[in-house]
């Protein structure tokens, strides 16, 4: 009989449907005390996944534990996380109000990101559902996101949703004509 690992006991745990409601995944709000460390460990699968060469470095990480200083107390913020039993977490959404001369007050998914093992089970789209109400019970009238191009499962996701492509970013690479 194959010896099933700690993530999968807790995995199971969490989303049976036997028991108390205390064993289904919830999202709730983001406590910096409890949840920072995790979103902190989870930025490097975050953003190789989504930026090919990116090299995680000490002064990155400095200013992502900043931003979520920041995240905690502004209230234009908002950070929840998947919790699949107390303590464990999954995964999370972090939004973002901002007010600009170019396209007055809008809704920014900062990121979304979930552990590989609870990916395509609908738990992004629940994260993705409770950003949208934040946007909504503050009168935000759009939201906007960006997604790495290749990442067919997050553009169907958003797709899904309603999200559709309003600008092209562009990039050109010229690093074959510098002087060295």
């Amino acid at each position: 009989m194959k010896k099933e690992g700690l993530f999968q006991k807790l995995l199971n745990l969490a989303t049976s449907k036997v028991g108390s409601e205390s064993n289904t995944p919830i999202i709730r709000e983001f406590s910096l005390k409890k949840d920072q460390e995790a979103i902190l460990g989870w930025q490097e699968d975050l953003f190789t996944g989504n930026f090919p060469g990116f090299k995680m470095n000490p002064y990155f990480m400095r200013e992502q534990k900043l931003r979520l200083n920041d995240a905690y107390i502004l209230p234009e913020h908002a950070i929840y996380v998947l919790e699949i039993k107390p303590g464990y977490l999954a995964g999370f959404i972090w939004c973002h109000i901002y007010d600009t001369n170019e396209y007055g007050a809008f809704g920014s998914i900062e990121a979304i990101y979930l552990i590989p093992e609870m990916r395509g089970k609908g738990f992004g789209r629940k994260l993705m559902e409770r950003g949208e109400e934040f946007f909504i019970n503050r009168g935000i009238k759009n939201i906007k996101l960006y997604v790495t191009i290749t990442n067919e499962v997050a553009v169907n996701l958003y797709q899904n949703l309603g999200y559709e492509v309003k600008r092209w970013e562009m990039q050109k690479d010229i690093s074959n004509n510098l002087n060295d």
